[in-house]
């Protein structure tokens, strides 16, 4: 069971911006209009939701993922290659087509920087100095870094303010529930939807990792939170949906 903090408050307007199931966020649209500009920490072989983003409100996009560099994508082709002995005969030129196509973004539309966002040791940047990189504000922040997020919380915190929405994706949630309680309690921006990634659960039956929707001046439809929303897709449709569940104290 979730803590009652992690509940929004109600129901608001929201848009799905990003691929079906993974990689798609709910968001408010207003969020998206009122951008000057997108930072996304987290990339991996799908970018649908920035580009989604700048087909809505054309900003500048600025992107960090250090694990998808060339080395990333010739294991990613070998790995394809192989998949011919199973029968998927395609699978090479569906990943050579896929790396044009991350190219081809990436080049175009979007900034990208092969660094790790953290600090610890080991890790590039932190999201002051990434947000130092970018000249126009507010910003719209996505954050999916694989556990990492919990280095940033405070400064994302400390710079809500120069934030007009933010998605973030929160992993071992049942170890980390008091610095997600923590994050929800300081943060300036309005929690507006929350969602549970059901590729793994914990053994008390909730999500390993949930996303979370805020806005700075979201539009409120109603003071009735509705889970799931209307549209919401599971994470891995072949996996059995998870049904939040909220504690009232």
């Amino acid at each position: 069971m979730l803590p009652k903090s992690y509940k929004p408050d109600g129901s608001f307007d929201l848009i799905r911006l990003g691929s079906d199931n993974d990689g798609g966020y709910l968001v408010d649209p207003k969020s998206i209009d009122d951008s000057a500009a997108l930072l996304a920490l987290g990339i991996g072989r799908n970018w649908s939701f920035e580009k989604d983003f700048i087909e809505r409100k054309k900003v500048g996009v600025h992107a960090y993922d250090y694990s998808i560099g060339t080395k990333y994508w010739i294991k990613h082709f070998f790995k394809r290659l192989i998949s011919i002995l199973i029968g998927r005969l395609f699978a090479p030129l569906e990943a050579v087509k896929l790396y044009l196509e991350f190219r081809a973004f990436f080049k175009e539309h979007a900034v990208l920087f092969l660094e790790k966002i953290g600090t610890t040791p080991g890790c590039d940047t932190n999201l002051n100095q990434a947000i130092e990189r970018l000249d126009d504000m507010p910003i719209f922040l996505k954050v999916d870094i694989e556990g990492y997020e919990y280095q940033i919380l405070n400064e994302i915190i400390a710079c809500s303010d120069r934030l007009s929405g933010l998605v973030i994706e929160f992993h071992a949630v049942s170890e980390n529930k008091e610095k997600i309680e923590k994050f929800l309690d300081q943060i300036t921006l309005k929690l507006i939807h929350i969602h549970p990634n059901n590729n793994r659960l914990d053994e008390e039956g909730d999500p390993k990792a949930i996303e979370l929707s805020f806005s700075k001046s979201p539009k409120k439809l109603g003071d009735q939170f509705i889970c799931p929303h209307m549209l919401d897709q599971d994470n891995v449709p072949r996996k059995t949906a998870v049904d939040l569940r909220f504690s009232e104290i």
